[in-house]
């Protein structure tokens, strides 16, 4: 059985997920997860505590995905990090539907979204950096890597948000990795192009 501290914060991400972190109070998630309201408030004082918490866990995940694929940025590993970025960002639903509105309500979440979002950029500029060297990007100047890296990382974070707002009925992750890639269509090489057919030919 999964520790209760666990067991709680799993119930809450749910919730969160399901019906936006402001419409959950902590008697939902102490009924979602079984447990009285002192109990669970021996674990977590307030329901800002376990939003907190989950947001930590989301940066650990999400820093620990570009830290493994940050050594040898190929197009496979490329792919890779953006089919598990997708499904992260599928766990932790509520964040990124609500942006703003948990940034707003966290200033603590706002300052370490804010350098992760810096560390992230300096991350996927590295990436464009490699693939112009080896010849499957168009070189670009400083100011064009900085510019892309920027779309690129935009694009990333917000995408579920914008499908939400459009009411766009496919949101999944081929819909996801198809629109991240499209960023970098026009800067592929001959030899890009063919790499990125390629894996995009192989069942994912």
């Amino acid at each position: 059985m999964k520790p209760t501290k666990q067991h709680i914060k799993d119930h809450a991400l749910k919730l969160f997920n399901e019906k936006g972190f402001v419409n959950v109070r902590l008697q939902h998630i102490a009924d979602a997860a079984f447990v009285s309201v002192g109990h669970l408030a021996y674990h977590f004082k307030n329901k800002d505590t376990i939003i907190l918490e989950l947001y930590d866990d989301l940066k650990n995940r999400q820093e620990q995905l570009l830290s493994e694929y940050r050594v040898v940025p190929l197009f496979e590993d490329i792919n890779a990090y953006l089919a598990s970025t997708y499904q992260l960002q599928s766990t932790y639903k509520f964040f990124y539907a609500d942006t703003l509105e948990v940034l707003r309500a966290f200033p603590d979440i706002q300052k370490k979204h804010s350098e992760h979002l810096q560390w992230q950029m300096a991350q996927l500029k590295m990436m464009l950096r490699f693939n112009c060297s080896r010849g499957s990007l168009i070189p670009l100047t400083e100011e064009q890597e900085t510019r892309v890296a920027w779309q690129l990382r935009s694009l990333i974070d917000v995408w579920l948000n914008i499908k939400i707002i459009e009411g766009a009925a496919d949101r999944s992750q081929q819909s996801f990795m198809k629109d991240i890639w499209g960023t970098l269509t026009l800067l592929l090489t001959d030899m890009g192009a063919r790499e990125l057919e390629q894996l995009t030919s192989i069942p994912q």
